[in-house]
């Protein structure tokens, strides 16, 4: 099913239930919207299309909150982490058309639960330079054009920094909203936007505009050392989901 050139009702509701899923963790945790909806879409679609469909409505959630929670953004932090994953796309695109599906699923699997493990020992590198957001920066272009998954680097990278729930949120919005523009660009470029892509992403517009909806009111109880073992389990979670689906 999965390689098929038509996109079959059963592929558009896993399509729309993984949107409904990573829209609603998004609005509470300030990211996640792509490393849920990748692993849930690739289930039923190749990941060349879920990327797409992934970067298309990624595009419209992380636009519309990053307007919302601007003025919580830290905007040094925000402009060093976005130059940066510009610099790192192409990169990204290059091994989306060269990697294999499973490869990549492995590699990013491993390296989530690696960053994870760190940051449940409570890291603490707010005293590290500059040279960590670059870095962070950089890997996040990577994944965003490779796999759509460009949260793990920027939520190692702001957590590791210790930065409060809501500047957290506001500054790797920001970062996800200015990626998806220019990562889409680069998709249009290379010709990856299909009709069925578009179509699906249509088709599960609705979705998303439910999880938004139904995550807003939660999104006020997660907060403190609660908002801190939610971010801990959306990574582990992803990491190990990637790992998973690359072996089977």
């Amino acid at each position: 099913m999965a390689d098929s050139t038509v996109v079959t009702t059963v592929q558009l509701v896993v399509v729309a239930v993984a949107i409904f899923v990573a829209a609603f963790t998004q609005v509470i945790a300030g990211f996640g919207f792509a490393l849920l909806a990748m692993p849930i879409m690739t289930l039923a679609v190749p990941v060349e299309k879920a990327v797409v469909v992934s970067t298309l409505l990624g595009m419209v959630s992380t636009s519309w909150l990053a307007w919302h929670l601007r003025r919580d953004a830290n905007r040094p932090l925000t402009k060093r982490l976005a130059l940066s994953s510009f610099v790192g796309m192409p990169l990204g695109l290059w091994i989306l058309n060269v990697v294999s599906d499973r490869t990549l699923r492995l590699a990013l699997g491993i390296a989530v639960l690696i960053a994870t493990a760190l940051l449940v020992r409570r890291i603490n590198l707010a005293h590290v330079g500059p040279g960590l957001d670059v870095g962070a920066g950089f890997m996040s272009g990577v994944l965003n054009t490779s796999l759509s998954t460009n949260g793990p680097p920027l939520v190692f990278d702001l957590q590791a920094r210790q930065l409060p729930p809501n500047e957290f949120r506001a500054t790797i919005t920001a970062v996800f909203a200015l990626g998806n523009v220019v990562g889409l660009s680069l998709f249009i470029l290379d010709g990856k936007i299909t009709r069925e892509g578009m179509h699906a992403a249509l088709v599960a517009l609705p979705a998303w505009v439910i999880g938004q909806g139904l995550g807003w009111p939660v999104r006020k109880h997660v907060h403190g050392e609660r908002f801190r073992w939610m971010v801990l389990t959306l990574l582990f979670v992803a990491g190990t989901s990637a790992i998973v689906f690359a072996l089977v």
